[in-house]
């Protein structure tokens, strides 16, 4: 088992909000990697097509990723588009 922690501000900086620099990310991966813990702490901004991009990348991830630090307008963002998901589906 493979656990790597990865903190996103020093990844990608405190604003988040590209959604081609997650994707590349993850097709870069380890294969051997089993999971990830993605640490918010420090993350000022989210946009919504970088969540959108990191909920596709989760659901599709053949590794478990789990998430510390997230904050609360975050997390309402994630929420918003889990609920808009579950309405297209």
């Amino acid at each position: 088992m493979v656990k790597q922690e990865i903190i996103l501000k020093d990844e990608f900086g405190k604003n988040l909000g590209l959604r081609h620099q997650l994707e590349e990310f993850f097709n870069n991966i380890d294969e051997n990697i089993t999971e990830i813990v993605m640490n918010f702490e420090g993350v000022e901004f989210m946009g919504r097509s970088f969540a959108q991009e990191y909920i596709n990348q989760k659901h599709n991830a053949s590794f478990k990723i789990s998430e510390k630090n997230v904050p609360e307008d975050v997390q309402k963002l994630f929420d918003i588009i889990l609920e808009q998901n579950k309405k297209n589906s």
